[in-house]
């Protein structure tokens, strides 16, 4: 079962007055084409508060409440991804949106891909959080 630095953390960590996981179900829509092309790919997660994302996307300088990547094949991808996103600190965390896309490369970016954003030719997909249950599904080329 593959995690994040984060939640180890979290699972070991006692005194942190907030730690919220969100566990975000990631798929392709069925009209969406997978990528064909061989290789690594990478999946990152975000979780922002609701009032940081906009139509789908989260405002220029929003930072996300947490993140999370993983290595995934297209095959994996068709079958659905789960993948916990976990915010540690100490606030509170108000209603999360998840912001999930679909990248060519290996899941070896810094701080668990909290300064990452989607690049051109990523597959999106945007959920709100509910119950720490998120249902993300990849359905368009970001802009």
């Amino acid at each position: 079962m593959a995690g994040s630095w984060m939640a180890l953390v979290a699972a070991t960590t006692i005194g942190l007055s907030s730690v919220q996981r969100v566990r975000a179900a990631v798929s392709v829509g069925a009209r969406e084409a997978l990528p064909t092309v061989s290789g690594e790919y990478r999946l990152i997660v975000q979780s922002y508060s609701a009032a940081n994302v906009v139509d789908g996307v989260p405002v220029a300088h929003a930072r996300p409440l947490a993140s999370a990547q993983r290595s995934v094949t297209p095959e994996e991808l068709a079958r659905g991804v789960a993948i916990d996103v976990v915010d540690v600190g100490e606030r509170a965390n108000d209603a999360a949106v998840i912001v999930a896309w679909l990248e060519r490369g290996s899941a070896n970016l810094d701080f668990d891909a909290r300064r990452a954003r989607p690049g051109r030719d990523a597959y999106i997909g945007v959920a709100a959080a509910e119950r720490q249950q998120a249902q993300v599904v990849l359905s368009r080329k970001s802009a």
